[in-house]
């Protein structure tokens, strides 16, 4: 049993770890922390959860540290595996509310991966007539904001607001969409991680009446080699594990799977479970 000490103010905390309070997902999310210290810092952290009455912590660790992690009641959930030492490439978990490790659709989310890595992939069929897509700026903010809350009941991020959208673009974030008779009906970002050099690829949503026409592939496949020319970026996407076609997309883009976040965020209406997917070079 770990014994933790009595753990400063928040405050106080800013100075050795770097996390975020994220009350949308019920979540401590960490990127960064004090090597070295792992029963310290999980002693802190679980205290700080607590403190916001928050259920998860999510953690980005070098992979020299993980043992210690997984020694002080952290579990393994995936990995960014592209042999750089220097850059925290695994996704840990600890949970401060049992009942958010335990996931309600696993068997489902199995076959679901199943079913896309024995399907055999044929190319892309021509894009629909009337349809054009293009890289995103701040002029098309408010179409994206207006997209990504039509389609989701629920989000993990503060999309509604329109003025989000702008900062993360500001701040160097890719958005493309497709448009057809000039109306955004699919949109997909990447945005960059300078520090670790690691890109998400995210905000994937294509609005029903246009499904079917592989716009998230066609978008994604626009903004690789953007992101490509910025650096030796390894991209990677957190997708619901319950969605066939998203997960479909990424293994057809050869995206690899590397692991499963329990109950990461709560996106639809609900906490859901995101299948870690990667490309590699």
């Amino acid at each position: 049993m770990m014994l933790c000490h009595v753990t400063p103010k928040p405050e106080a905390l800013t100075g050795s770890l770097k996390y975020q309070i994220d009350q949308t997902n019920l979540r401590l999310v960490v990127s960064d922390y004090p090597r070295g210290l792992e029963v310290e810092t999980t002693c802190d952290l679980i205290t700080l959860a607590k403190l916001y009455g928050l259920e998860k912590i999510w953690l980005w660790a070098f992979l020299e540290d993980v043992p210690e992690f997984l020694k002080v009641g952290f579990q393994f959930e995936g990995t960014i595996d592209d042999n750089r030492r220097d850059k925290p490439t695994a996704s840990l978990a600890y949970y401060v509310q049992s009942e958010r490790r335990l996931s309600k659709n696993l068997q489902s989310e199995k076959e679901i991966l199943q079913q896309i890595t024995t399907r055999k992939v044929e190319p892309l069929s021509p894009l629909r007539k009337g349809m054009t897509l293009r890289l995103l700026d701040i002029g098309d903010s408010f179409a994206v904001s207006c997209l990504l809350r039509d389609v989701f009941t629920s989000y993990p991020t503060q999309v509604e607001d329109t003025g989000y959208i702008q900062k993360l673009m500001t701040n160097g974030c890719i958005f493309a969409g497709a448009f057809y008779d000039q109306k955004l009906v699919s949109v997909a970002a990447a945005y960059p991680e300078q520090k670790w050099l690691r890109c998400e690829i995210t905000d994937c949503a294509t609005r029903p009446e246009y499904r079917g026409h592989s716009l998230t592939e066609r978008l994604i496949k626009m903004l690789e080699p953007v992101i490509d020319k910025k650096g030796a970026y390894t991209l990677y996407t957190l997708a619901r594990a319950t969605s066939y076609g998203i997960n479909r997309v990424f293994y057809r883009l050869g995206y690899r799977f590397q692991g499963r976040l329990i109950n990461n965020c709560h996106i639809a209406g609900d906490f859901e479970d995101m299948n870690l997917w990667v490309r590699y070079r």
